[in-house]
């Protein structure tokens, strides 16, 4: 848990100093390493680092472009194997992230390119 803590705050400030890069990098080793026999890790994991990632998303397109190719392969990886409980929770909270994202502020659904 120390580690997920130690890499989300890191994330965290180089969003700040603009370092978008390294950040989108932090983030997707959050999504990487779960720790499912931790259950507070993961709920930390999905509504903090993914959170935060998607905040990225919204002004880092490499991120947003990073966060749906991580979701397809989370998808794929559950179409090809047995159930698994982490993995979907973790596709359930990356589709509503971009949900959010592909609107508009007015609510409106953002047009396609943007």
């Amino acid at each position: 848990m120390e580690k997920l803590k130690e890499t989300y705050i890191r994330a965290c400030q180089l969003v700040v100093q603009g370092n978008y890069p390294d950040a989108l990098e932090a983030f997707v080793w959050l999504h990487d390493n779960p720790v499912p026999e931790e259950p507070i890790s993961e709920v930390f994991r999905r509504a903090c680092g993914f959170q935060a990632w998607g905040l990225l998303s919204r002004v880092y397109a490499p991120a947003r472009k990073k966060m749906r190719e991580i979701l397809a392969l989370n998808i794929a990886c559950v179409k090809k194997s047995e159930p698994d409980d982490a993995r979907a929770s973790d596709i359930l909270v990356l589709k509503s992230i971009l949900a959010n994202i592909d609107k508009a502020p007015s609510g409106r659904p953002r047009k396609k390119g943007r």
